[in-house]
């Protein structure tokens, strides 16, 4: 079928001719035809088969034609630009696209004249909490990768968004796009939409295992690889010699970076490349140099690069751009790469199908996710085929990766909607916003949602009941002959979209907080909240963690539970995050921490952000209980953004500044915007990793660019005393410093 077949105005039929869109894929002929006579659709088809055109014509229709407002969900942010970016080719034709996945405290009214947005799961709620006339408004609603709904941490989030928005606006279109699921008629009579499924690829898809030396593909025909010491290098190094590019996917962090730094000698005589100081800044780290970084950096200079989740967002987004690209020709990496990124290469290999899971050990890899891995294989209009190869140890094993993997469905995608302390947050988000007033319109509620479609609500009424008597209890809610309504407390909670029980936590803390509390007690109350992920505590932290436990004791802001309970080590697991952020804030290098913690950049960077989150709501409970102590908290926000001690707080607010520049520009005299003015641009713009572009940047922002100052030769530099840098920033030699500035000083 081709475009200019389908039900559509001529500039648009035009518009997507001259994006290459001319002739449709299979389910495309089937989907789209459905979708632009209004009907819901759900769309479950294999990776890479064009599901994003299903949804991108039907918006063009309803935007270009109808004039109706579009939301396109997505489940990752990194996803949200490349849709935004989808849609901006077709901006030209009246409509404007907004993008909307960070502040979850807001209703966004800058989007008001947006009429096609692209959100997250959770900003889409968090929109219709804070009663967002936009939202109400929306004509179309596309869900990419909508099997995310088997997710325990997104999944319910867009289950509860999805049925709020059908309940108040009977007449919105769905699309929901998926990847190949078992029961994706089940997500069709949820929707009431109409099922689409196929499992027609633009290009073959060869699934094989290999065993010593040969891959076995499902066909049964083979194909031998030159074997090499390195069996997973063999497998790469046959690719890439063969023009094609590898994502090799392995259970842990630590073995992506191994894997990577093994194989970047023998890639580099391969597809060696040149890398600008621009790149090797990004690589390296954004704020600073660390080991993690260089090491990357390392790599990618050979055309390998590993992918996890602890790197930086900008070292992943320059990985993924690169592949694309083509300069990097091998990813390693953890299968959350495979979650919904636009990233196939020729030749996919799953090393592992097992991961160590908590109380479990190694568990195998659901079979959905293994299929997600696989559909990475193939780039259309690139590759003539695809490959997905799973690395089998025995003649067992293979039998068992060809049975239970690739020649088997993908497992059902089921509700995590019903247990407490899901329920806990929507529930009150529920009543927040008026959705419902009662116990009974909460059961209703959730007969609507897709968990009430998979089950019967068997028990669901004691669990809400629960809910509802913890909210009461804790002030978040009134129940007054079982109407139920928001109390200032609980609306507050909802908008700020925190766990109702990091909300008591914070709100307990409160009470407790003084002038004189240490930062550590602050931050560690912060890391206790549901909300804020731990950091596990290994044999090797736990004499450091219990000497902290000793000097604080009698000054933590919450209870603290019995040593001998299994809660003490979540307790440590807490306490370990909030030693990480004290290290961060006192401005210790990322290198000196990830080495102590054993974690990785992008660990500090994603723990430091919820902590910020969580600092934020602090400050809002504050402010209701007890305002007299939000001054004690404020300066904390910045301090976690930027990672500095209070003395930089004025530099960092500069664009451009971050930590490392900031105590730069300090350390050479330079310690408030008026010194920046004072200052000619030369002589900025000769400090270490400045620049010309970044000098007058500053002298723009402090109201002093003079164009001349750049020409002038700039005076040298005057030596720096470090005894008396270390003097006039109060920094006590390292024996001498406060015992908690590092959790291995003990």
């Amino acid at each position: 079928m081709l475009v200019e077949e389908l039900d559509l105005s001529d500039e648009i039929r035009q518009a997507l001719a001259e994006q290459g869109f001319v002739e449709l894929h299979p389910p495309q002929a089937e989907a789209i035809p459905i979708a632009l006579t209004g009907r819901n659709v759900v769309a479950a088809i294999p990776t890479a088969s064009g599901k994003s055109l299903i949804g991108y014509c039907t918006a063009l229709k309803r935007l270009v034609e109808e004039g109706k407002r579009v939301l396109y969900i997505v489940p990752l942010k990194a996803l949200a630009a490349e849709k935004k970016d989808d849609f901006d080719r077709f901006s030209y034709l009246g409509f404007k696209v907004g993008l909307s996945t960070g502040d979850l405290d807001s209703d966004d009214r800058r989007l008001s004249d947006c009429d096609v947005l692209v959100a997250t799961s959770e900003k889409a709620d968090s929109l219709m909490r804070h009663g967002s006339a936009w939202i109400d408004s929306v004509g179309l609603v596309i869900v990419d990768e909508v099997h995310m709904l088997h997710d325990p941490g997104r999944g319910p989030t867009l289950e509860v968004a999805l049925t709020k928005m059908m309940r108040r606006n009977k007449g919105m279109q769905i699309i929901a796009l998926s990847a190949t699921i078992s029961n994706a008629m089940d997500l069709a009579q949820w929707l009431d939409a109409e099922l689409v499924r196929s499992d027609w690829r633009p290009i073959e898809l060869k699934e094989g295992v290999y065993q010593q030396g040969t891959i076995t593909f499902r066909d049964g025909s083979t194909h031998d690889v030159p074997k090499m010491k390195e069996e997973v290098w063999a497998l790469v190094a046959d690719m890439v010699r063969d023009g094609g590019q590898c994502l090799v996917f392995v259970n842990s962090r630590r073995s992506t970076e191994a894997l990577a730094v093994r194989y970047s000698k023998d890639m580099a005589g391969l597809a060696k490349m040149e890398l600008t100081d621009e790149e090797l800044e990004i690589l390296e780290g954004s704020s600073e140099s660390t080991a993690v970084g260089r090491k990357l950096a390392s790599c990618v200079k050979c055309g390998i690069a590993f992918h996890n989740a602890g790197l930086e967002y900008k070292q992943r987004q320059f990985i993924e751009k690169e592949f694309r690209s083509g300069r990097i020709k091998c990813i390693v990496a953890t299968p959350t790469l495979a979650a919904g990124i636009n990233l196939p290469a020729r030749r996919v290999i799953v090393r592992d199908t097992t991961r160590f899971e908590a109380g479990a050990g190694n568990a195998p890899i659901a079979v959905m996710e293994v299929k997600q891995m696989c559909g990475r294989a193939g780039r259309p209009g690139y590759d003539p085929y695809g490959e997905a190869i799973l690395m089998a140890k025995s003649d067992a094993d293979a039998e068992h990766l060809m049975e239970d993997y690739l020649e088997c469905d993908s497992e059902n995608i089921m509700s995590k909607l019903g247990n407490e302390k899901t329920l806990r947050t929507h529930i009150l988000g529920l009543i927040a916003t008026e959705d419902v007033s009662s116990v009974d319109d909460i059961i209703e509620f959730l007969r609507e949602t897709f968990y009430g479609c998979q089950s019967s609500l068997y028990g669901i009424e004691g669990a809400v009941e629960n809910v509802v008597e913890f909210l009461t209890e804790e002030q978040m809610i009134a129940d007054e002959d079982g109407i139920l309504s928001p109390l200032t407390f609980g609306k507050r909670v909802s908008d700020l979209y925190i766990d109702p029980e990091s909300a008591v936590i914070l709100r307990d803390a409160v009470t407790l907080i003084k002038d004189t509390t240490d930062d550590l007690m602050l931050l560690h109350a912060v890391a206790s909240t549901p909300d804020v992920l731990g950091l596990y505590p290994k044999k090797a932290d736990m004499e450091c963690l219990n000497n902290l436990f000793d000097k604080y004791e009698g000054q933590f802001l919450m209870d603290v539970p019995d040593d001998m309970d299994y809660e003490f080590e979540y307790f440590l697991s807490s306490l370990k995050v909030a030693c990480m952020a004290l290290e961060w804030i006192e401005e210790k290098e990322e290198d000196a921490i990830t080495t102590e913690m054993g974690i990785g950049p992008g660990d500090i960077r994603s723990r430091v952000d919820n902590m910020e989150w969580l600092t934020y709501a602090m400050i809002e409970i504050a402010t209701i209980f007890r305002p007299e102590v939000v001054k004690r908290i404020r300066p904390m926000l910045t301090r976690l953004k930027y990672g500095v001690r209070n003395e930089l707080l004025e530099l960092v607010s500069l664009k451009g500044i971050g930590r490392a520049k900031a105590r730069t520009l300090y350390d050479r005299g330079l310690k408030t915007k008026e010194d920046i003015a004072r200052t000619d641009a030369g002589t900025i713009a000769s400090l270490p990793r400045f620049g010309a572009a970044l000098a007058k940047s500053l002298k723009e922002q402090t109201g002093s660019w003079n164009a001349a100052s750049m020409y002038e030769a700039p005076p040298e530099p005057e030596p720096v005393d470090v005894e008396e840098v270390k003097v006039k920033r109060k920094v006590e030699p390292q024996d001498k410093r406060p015992k908690q500035a590092s959790l291995f000083d003990f």
